[in-house]
């Protein structure tokens, strides 16, 4: 991909629009089952999401914010996480289901986790 630009934490629909408008797309569970089926559908879902105050990080800003990765395993139960210690609380983002596509590339986007904060 030829942008500058880099794709930061995706948490408001205005935002997604700016990202379709720039010639994103969303690919989600039903669209990486099966290629055939309507793109639309993951679109809604994805939307709804954000909708609920999820917020989705791309994979290549985690990298550059200074997360680190966990391969799935079985203490993850199956999940990559991507963590980072901030404040001296974990930072935890599981990769998602959902990816952002563009001229062929495809980024993984990762969902915050809320942790509850130790008083």
């Amino acid at each position: 991909m030829n942008d500058s630009k880099t794709v930061g934490p995706i948490n408001k629909l205005d935002y997604l629009e700016e990202l379709l408008n720039e010639g994103y797309n969303i690919k989600g569970p039903r669209t990486s089952k099966d290629p055939e089926a309507d793109p639309r559908r993951d679109l809604i879902s994805f939307k709804a999401f954000l909708k609920k105050g999820k917020e989705f990080a791309p994979e290549d800003w985690l990298s550059s914010m200074g997360y680190k990765f966990v391969e799935p395993n079985r203490f993850t139960q199956g999940h990559r996480i991507a963590y980072k210690i901030i404040d001296e609380f974990p930072d935890e983002r599981f990769k998602s289901s959902y990816s952002l596509l563009k001229e062929g590339k495809e980024i993984p986007l990762y969902l915050k986790v809320e942790l509850p904060k130790l008083e």
